[in-house]
């Protein structure tokens, strides 16, 4: 028979009471021609657990890699934890499922393990009818109908009827017809997490995705998920330097790889800094979601088994929590549901919209 790979453990138990693994390959800013690949050396690297989005422009290209994978028998379906993130356009109840299938589709399967809605903010959107990648996952004027609509004077457009309440509740009916088997959130801040599950009716807030890396280590934040039951998950979990969205540049002068205090425990451990930054996340109870397109690195993120940091290591973490959040995403403040409202900078003025997409990729 095919030779079945082992699954990276530890794992979680969601509040929906499903399995998730801890370590997650994220395909974000993955390109076109090499995302395929990265899926597939995860997968035999033992990640049991893929992380996608539609806006990513990506994800008929995971689909295409996971048909392989399940054809070659190299894992079955159910050995995967998949999860896909509802885009900003299709925050309204009537286009949330549109948004699913379409991403069901070009994941080519029946059923995702964990649905998110991406942004609580209705923005870029006008609210019209549903997008999806095959509009167009780039900036557009709002008549193209692409999943990154700009309204006359250049900036992104807010769909200012629309709550992530009713978003939230259409989110839980994709549960009941079979589609989803966990729902969550990404980049809601922490009113907005309590709002949220104060209207929950039937299915719990299970997964709540946000930026999280030593200079932005999110202690409140994560102690709030584990009193209500919430997987807190880390995107950016290096602190990674290259993402066109940053406002500001890192406080001490350098990202979080190259920070000299991480460098030296890498040292002292015989480690990669990217491992060291991992193994503190997994440590502390932390999901992450490791992002790579190089087989190597793909395979050195999984290798977090058998070593420990040492608790007075541990301990000195403490003091690299800078609150740097590079992904503000400034373009979008004007939707009143935006989440960063208090980190934008002093005097802060409307942006207008970048001609690139929130995956970096240009019309």
């Amino acid at each position: 028979p095919p030779h079945r790979v082992a699954m990276f453990e530890p794992s979680v138990t969601l509040a929906s009471g499903h399995k998730m693994p801890m370590l997650a390959l994220g395909t974000w800013k993955s390109p076109p021609g090499v995302t395929g690949a990265a899926v597939k050396a995860a997968i035999q690297a033992g990640y049991r657990y893929l992380d996608c989005a539609n806006d990513y422009n990506n994800e008929d290209e995971v689909g295409k890699a996971l048909a392989e994978v399940f054809a070659e028998g190299t894992v079955k379906r159910e050995d995967l934890f998949i999860q896909a993130k509802l885009w900003n356009t299709n925050h309204r109840p009537e286009h949330v499922k549109p948004d699913l299938m379409q991403t069901l589709k070009d994941l080519q399967l029946e059923y995702l393990d964990c649905f998110v809605i991406h942004w609580p903010q209705a923005a870029p959107s006008t609210g019209k009818a549903p997008t999806t990648r095959l509009n167009g996952a780039f900036p557009a004027p709002e008549e193209k109908n692409s999943m990154f609509p700009i309204n006359t004077e250049g900036f992104f457009s807010c769909d200012m009827e629309s709550h992530y309440i009713e978003t939230w509740h259409a989110m839980e009916k994709l549960v009941d017809e079979g589609l989803v088997r966990s729902i969550g959130l990404s980049n809601f801040n922490k009113t907005q997490i309590q709002e949220v599950l104060a209207a929950v009716k039937k299915h719990p807030v299970s997964t709540l995705q946000n930026e999280c890396h030593p200079y932005l280590q999110q202690k409140d934040l994560i102690d709030f998920c584990t009193a209500n039951k919430i997987c807190f998950q880390a995107f950016s979990p290096l602190g990674s330097g290259d993402t066109h969205l940053a406002v500001a540049s890192s406080p001490t002068g350098v990202i979080p790889l190259q920070d000299p205090h991480i460098k030296a425990l890498a040292e002292k451990y015989g480690k990669s800094p990217a491992q060291i930054m991992l193994k503190w996340q997994i440590q502390r109870g932390v999901c992450i979601v490791a992002k790579s397109v190089n087989p190597d690195r793909i395979k050195s993120n999984s290798e977090l088994l058998g070593w420990e940091i040492a608790p007075e290591d541990m301990a000195t973490f403490a003091q690299l929590n800078v609150g740097w959040r590079h992904l503000l995403w400034p373009e979008v403040a004007a939707h009143p549901d935006y989440p960063f409202k208090d980190e934008l900078p002093h005097g802060f003025q409307p942006v207008k919209a970048a001609l690139v997409s929130s995956s970096g990729t240009a019309a």
